[in-house]
């Protein structure tokens, strides 16, 4: 599917591609192991939270205004074509972390070759072996960090995995102000998240200029891990309080091993004398590349551009050559700032913040990147995916795409490689959707690196709208997780935004999804006494679960099913959904948290004499 907002080509917006080594600050820095922590240890995990009520406020002159012609929108033709790609298709699919008392969610996650999944949102730690479907028992970002830090103030978790090494990192931010900020680094000793990790403590005002850090982000090259962040004015909202933003370079192999982390601070990163904001690193596709590091970024407060900015850091700590440079480039399809998202039955919206670069990959000479947008002739939220082509090229080119998004709002994109082959550009982005008849939940889509797409696949719809804040702009970001199963080519993990009825005095929560990608069919094992009908193909698992249960049907026309669960005395326990589902491949799922160990009924009914029972077991 051509999901294409074509822009007209307007030479008096153009400037050629040029490149800059920009004149750096480099600042030295060696940090010594702090502590130790276990999280699968019996310690007491108080998790002191605070309902976090940070809302950006997005007024007019927070937006930077580019004079284009009047008619460089309207002019523009939308080539929408029918979708060519086929669909994607679910695997596991369960809840993450549960809402903790913050907004943002901050979703992020990452899974190890052996199926280690750990999942980090603002307040928590999920950690579940999906081959054994067991969980960990969550744990607090508070606790991750108490060995070193007494103030609590963690926010802004990122996570990823290390395909090398078969370890794990976690990074999470510590206070707002400059005086309290700091960076906690955490190295797992094994390839298993719950257990050791080495903790490392990074100055937020590393330049003593009464500043603090923002909004990392993380990716890493066979040797290094490196660190972006921004600086930001105490007391100042993040638009206007930005300074610049600084890439920390480690030697991750020394965090692993608990030795003094070497480590360097890039420092003054601009383009004509302006420093470029939010850099997003660009993260390998099938494998981690050497010794450079890409970072893209754009002018994501602007009202309509169509600047992409490419900085490449190079070489290892060290070495002589290490450089930074940086290009602008031009992309054929402009961006545009994002409206908020609806929701449905309120009138609350969904804050889409701005149009910073979310998620990147590098593979086959090519640099494949997400973020928010405005559909320029709905004026709705949708995802900006774009390619940079022959990035170490003296001029590479950019070209992107606007997804169509006819009824639905999406933002907070990710994107990881899925292809298997030097000419297969295949990626799965997944985001978040709302909208005024759908409650706020997470979808995906694959593209092939042309220009053709698949149909949007609804991974998982919310069951209620979102309202924890006490003005009418809720929270939807800052940002989803998305990565390779680098031992298993075609697939692809994410987590993504879920809203559901949490409890008590915030009835009106939002908690993460995880999902399992994949370009193929997968193939379950379940229960076997089914009952099927010529219409409906179903399948259950796990079952037994503890958690979680997904139910997998194959429609052949679409049809209005209703959802039962009966316990063994033939009672209706809850009538878990009804709704429409549409032919082909859909996944149901339901938490068990709320029923007692035992045996229960799935009935499953539909309108076209579809009757389907299924026993499943809750341990």
């Amino acid at each position: 599917m051509k999901f294409i907002y074509s822009s007209l080509f307007l030479a008096c917006l153009i400037f050629s591609s040029n490149a800059q080594e920009t004149k750096t600050k480099k600042t030295s820095f060696t940090f010594k192991k702090e502590a130790v922590v276990n999280l699968s240890s019996n310690q007491p995990d108080y998790s002191p939270k605070l309902l976090l009520r940070e809302m950006p406020k997005q007024r007019s002159e927070k937006i930077e205004t580019y004079n284009y012609p009047e008619d460089y929108k309207t002019n523009q033709a939308n080539k929408m074509a029918a979708a060519i790609l086929p669909t994607l298709s679910i695997g596991q699919s369960f809840v993450g972390n549960p809402w903790g008392l913050s907004t943002p969610n901050d979703n992020d996650m990452a899974i190890s070759n052996s199926g280690m999944v750990i999942s980090v949102i603002n307040t928590n730690i999920f950690v579940r072996n999906t081959v054994t479907n067991v969980n960990s028992p969550i744990k607090s970002l508070a606790l991750f960090t108490t060995p070193i830090n007494n103030l609590h103030q963690e926010f802004d978790p990122k996570v990823m995995y290390d395909p090398n090494t078969d370890r794990f990192v976690l990074v999470c931010l510590v206070g707002f102000v400059d005086t309290t900020s700091k960076i906690i680094v955490g190295f797992s000793q094994t390839n298993n998240p719950a257990g050791n990790w080495n903790l490392y403590s990074l100055p937020g005002n590393p330049l003593n200029n009464n500043l603090w850090s923002d909004y990392p982000m993380i990716s890493m090259t066979d040797k290094e891990l490196f660190l972006s962040i921004n600086l930001l004015y105490n007391n100042q909202p993040w638009q206007t309080g930005f300074v610049e933003t600084l890439v920390w370079q480690m030697k991750k192999d020394s965090g692993y091993a608990g030795l003094p982390l070497n480590s360097v601070l890039h420092s003054n990163i601009k383009f004509n004398g302006k420093p470029i904001r939010n850099l997003c690193p660009v993260k390998g596709g099938s494998q981690l590349y050497s010794p450079n590091m890409y970072f893209i970024s754009n002018r994501n407060l602007a009202n309509q551009n169509d600047t992409v900015f490419l900085v490449n850091v190079t070489d290892t700590i060290g070495a002589p050559t290490g450089t930074v440079t940086t290009k602008a480039l031009v992309s054929n399809q402009p961006y545009y700032f994002p409206v908020d998202g609806r929701q449905t039955n309120t009138l609350q919206t969904l804050a889409t913040n701005d149009c910073r670069n979310l998620g990147a990959f590098y593979e086959n000479g090519k640099i494949q990147y997400v973020h928010n947008t405005n559909h320029p002739t709905n004026n709705t939220p949708t995802i900006y995916y774009g390619i940079i082509n022959n990035p170490a090229a003296v001029s590479p080119t950019a070209t992107g795409y606007i997804i169509q998004n006819d009824t639905m709002d999406f933002a907070y994109p990710n994107i990881s490689y899925a292809g298997n082959s030097s000419t297969d550009n295949t990626s799965i982005f997944s985001f978040n959707h709302s909208s005024n008849k759908v409650f706020a939940g997470t979808s995906a889509i694959r593209a092939d690196g042309l220009g053709d797409f698949s149909p949007i696949l609804r991974v998982q719809n919310g069951t209620t709208y979102v309202n924890l804040l006490s003005s009418n702009q809720e929270r939807w970001g800052d940002y989803s997780g998305s990565q390779r199963r680098y031992n298993n080519p075609g697939k692809v993990w994410m987590s993504g935004y879920n809203s559901y009825v949490y409890s008590g005095s915030y009835p009106w929560a939002h908690r993460a999804w995880i999902t399992e990608l994949s370009l193929t069919q997968t193939i379950f094992t379940g229960i076997k006494n089914e009952t099927i009908t010529e219409e409906v193909s179903v399948k259950v698992f796990p079952n037994p679960a503890k958690d979680i249960f997904s139910v997998e049907l194959n429609l052949s026309q679409p049809e209005y099913l209703s959802f039962e669960l009966y316990d063994q005395q033939g009672k209706l326990v809850v009538l878990l959904l009804r709704d429409w589902v549409k032919v082909t491949q859909n996944t149901f799922s339901f938490s068990t948290q709320s029923l007692s160990q035992g045996v229960y009924l799935l009935k499953i009914k539909g309108n076209y004499n579809t009757a389907i029972s299924k026993k499943v077991v809750v341990e």
